[in-house]
């Protein structure tokens, strides 16, 4: 098991619509910014530390409605996002950084490269990111607004709404995949703001991926890219799609699924570091 040599920092980042959680692995020269998936937090990533805190400082936070973050609005837009990452800059000293996306941080982080840092980006890394394509069950951000505004009605009385979906699995209409996400993300009411806020918030941040390549190349941005074979989620299709159209990139198929930040990613990454 890989373990991290150097104990994490964890502080907060105090901004007008609440206080963002961070974990610094590392205090390297070069900076690396970390944004997880949908349901992780700061935490994700210490299993992936030892391939970067040497020579990078590596500064993950939890999204709002994740994690120890304490988020006011009921929603979270590209700005929110920037402002987060141009403190983070501020704090550290940095106009350059490389970046990290996993799963719903891939298409947040490629988004926001489009539209404010490609031209501040040293490196960019995705690991089973979305936004590429996406298997239509597993894309909240494309879940029609009707669909949610019933979903949401329906959890105004969660433990009918429970019983009612339990029904529906054991008759075979649901998969089991799609009752468990049920129950392990509407349980609670925090976890029930978070799929909302997330679901309403996403949608908003779609990368234009031509374009997104288009910058990369100009401003020459080498590329890394980790997807799982056995991927449910994130369909491979889309990612090699997008390699295709990127001049700096170095694609690397593992034998997983979707669950890819892990000791064994941590080891392919220090032997490929750039």
């Amino acid at each position: 098991m890989t373990i991290s040599s150097q104990t994490p920092k964890h502080f907060f980042l105090n901004l007008e619509k609440g206080n963002i959680e961070c974990l610094q692995f590392g205090e390297g020269e070069k900076l690396l910014i970390c944004i997880h998936g949908f349901g992780d937090s700061v935490n994700l990533f210490r299993s992936i530390a030892p391939a970067w805190e040497k020579d990078y400082t590596m500064v993950a936070f939890s999204l709002p409605y994740h994690g120890k973050t304490d988020w006011g609005p009921s929603y979270f837009s590209s700005r929110n996002i920037k402002e987060i990452i141009d403190v983070i800059l501020e704090r550290f000293q940095k106009d350059r950084f490389s970046i990290l996306g996993y799963s719903m941080g891939g298409k947040i982080t490629m988004y926001c490269i489009q539209k404010y840092y490609s031209s501040s980006i040293d490196q960019l890394i995705l690991c089973a990111s979305d936004g590429l394509k996406t298997h239509i069950l597993y894309d909240v951000s494309k879940l029609p607004r009707l669909y949610l505004e019933l979903t949401m009605l329906l959890l105004r009385f969660p433990k009918a709404m429970f019983k009612l979906v339990g029904w529906i699995h054991r008759r075979g209409y649901l998969s089991k995949f799609l009752y468990d996400f049920f129950m392990n993300h509407f349980a609670t009411q925090e976890q029930r703001r978070r799929f909302f806020g997330v679901a309403t918030s996403s949608r908003y941040m779609s990368p234009d991926l031509k374009q997104l390549a288009s910058q990369i190349n100009q401003h020459k941005i080498p590329v890394d890219m980790y997807f799982g074979k056995r991927d449910e989620v994130i369909l491979m299709e889309g990612a090699i799609r997008f390699s295709e159209l990127i001049d700096n990139v170095r694609f690397y198929e593992l034998e997983k699924g979707h669950l890819l930040i892990d000791e064994d990613l941590c080891l392919l990454m220090k032997e490929n570091k750039a």
